[in-house]
């Protein structure tokens, strides 16, 4: 079980080469979630770029469950946020991941050194 935050989702949208690798993720059979909180975060970055996000928003929801904040995972958060020093929406993300017991796939550099987070972006 794997979830995709929003870099990795913005990255396979963009075409990136490590966006292809989410696609190859997408494209196999293991089951895949996306934290709520990442929908927001995509939209906002679509609107903000005059994108229409609808489309994109559509197809995440249908190729992945979406995860919920509901009291533990807000209560997970906060426990990760100060034990890895993240900031609260990437330790919900986290958080969200781990209700789930998946691996939490992305690029973002803040998640370096996290048990169960592959970092897909390239050394730099």
């Amino acid at each position: 079980m794997k979830t995709f935050d929003s870099w990795a989702w913005v990255e396979y949208f963009k075409g990136s080469p490590e966006g292809a690798i989410v696609r190859t993720i997408i494209e196999g059979t293991e089951v895949l979630f996306t934290p709520a909180i990442c929908l927001a975060e995509i939209k906002a970055k679509f609107i903000a770029e005059n994108k229409d996000p609808e489309e994109r928003l559509q197809f995440i929801k249908s190729r992945t469950s979406i995860i919920d904040i509901n009291s533990e995972v807000a209560e997970d958060a906060a426990d990760l946020k100060m034990q890895h020093r993240l900031h609260m929406v990437d330790a919900l993300v986290l958080a969200c991941a781990r209700a789930c017991d998946s691996e939490l796939i992305t690029g973002d550099k803040h998640f370096r050194g996290v048990p169960r987070v592959t970092l897909l972006a390239s050394e730099g």
